[in-house]
């Protein structure tokens, strides 16, 4: 499935597409001597002509993939007017490649990116100048998943010992089997690692493989199991994989330095959206089969119903509103990617994210 391609990409695929689409938008990394005051006094002067004339502030923000159910609270708020009440314009845009949230927003051609914590950790070593911004679900959507018929597969992942994982192929895939067999007392001799790269529902349905990582419990799952197949879901928390936000927002650091009132006013009506979307579960359906669905991105109301109903449970927490972020929980995360080689040890929460909560 093509919209996978934004949760398996590896660390060389994005550090070549980030270096790729700064040498097409002129602008490498590090080299920015000026380039912050100069941001600064131009996005002051717009500000101020913006509010002069009446005309609302755009933001162009980029999609982690095609429009489903996790964007409701944006297409809503649109709907609604409220990013207008908030004087901004604002722009869904569908990404033609799995790193253009992050590059467009890095070279100063979008507002925000939908993206994932381990992408902005990896690109901020990376050099660009993106953070976090808030998170726009509070718990991965990730999952370990394996047939119900096959009885050989249990909670105790102790009983992977000779059989065959599908993943695809990522480098953090492979860290996250690593922790779940470091967790179970295995080392990644015991099982096999199959790389079925973007085909991992085929992979389980055909028994190719024991036990899946990488299904999104929000998608592939709900899928299976209305065209009748029955899963175990197996939650990554319980075996040593930190609580990940599922969906991030990426901003420009300099961009947002220089408007931050523009940006707050976008999480102001983002929250609005998402009371919408809480509040009337038809109502978030309807907006979803009436602007999302598309010839080009065919939806099909009942696996999208079944993927709102999950993400109700996940885009926000009882100790975690919608739209907030700890910093207990992005250092966290950072040092599971440096235990597993993922990222260096050279980031702090503060280098990825703005606006956490002690």
């Amino acid at each position: 499935m093509k919209h996978m391609m934004v949760k398996k990409m590896t660390a060389m695929l994005l550090a070549g597409a980030l270096a790729a689409g700064f040498a097409g938008c002129g602008a490498a990394a590090d080299q920015k001597t000026d380039s912050t005051e100069n941001t600064a006094a131009s996005s002051a002067a717009d500000v101020q002509e913006t509010e002069a004339s009446g005309e609302l502030k755009t933001i162009d923000l980029v999609l982690d993939w095609y429009p489903n159910a996790i964007h409701t609270f944006l297409y809503d708020a649109i709907d609604k007017g409220y990013f207008a009440e908030e004087g901004l314009e604002v722009n869904l845009i569908e990404p033609a490649d799995s790193v253009d949230g992050l590059n467009f927003v890095a070279a100063g051609r979008a507002q925000v990116g939908l993206t994932y914590m381990l992408e902005i950790c990896q690109a901020r070593e990376n050099g660009m100048p993106v953070k976090a911004l808030a998170s726009a679900c509070q718990r991965e959507l990730d999952c370990f998943s394996s047939l119900a018929s096959n009885e050989e597969i249990t909670a105790d992942m102790s009983c992977l010992k000779g059989k065959k994982v599908g993943y695809s192929g990522s480098p953090s895939s492979e860290a996250i089997m690593k922790s779940v067999a470091e967790n179970a007392g295995l080392t990644m001799d015991d099982f096999e690692m199959v790389n079925v790269g973007f085909d991992l529902s085929t992979s389980l349905t055909t028994e190719s493989v024991d036990l899946v990582t990488g299904m999104f419990i929000n998608d592939e799952i709900v899928t299976l199991e209305q065209a009748g197949y029955q899963v175990n879901v197996y939650d990554q928390l319980d075996y040593g994989v930190p609580q990940m936000y599922g969906l991030v927002m990426a901003v420009n650091e300099e961009d947002y330095e220089a408007d931050t009132e523009k940006y707050e006013g976008f999480l102001r009506a983002c929250a609005k959206g998402f009371e919408d979307m809480k509040a009337d579960e038809d109502a978030a359906l309807e907006i979803i089969m009436k602007d999302m669905n598309s010839d080009e991105n065919p939806l099909d109301e009942k696996q999208q119903r079944g993927s709102y109903q999950i993400l109700m449970e996940r885009m926000e927490l009882p100790d975690a509103p919608f739209l907030s972020m700890s910093r207990e929980l992005w250092q966290e995360t950072i040092d599971w990617m440096v235990k597993y080689d993922l990222i260096g040890d050279t980031l702090t929460p503060d280098d990825v994210a703005l606006k956490l909560a002690d």
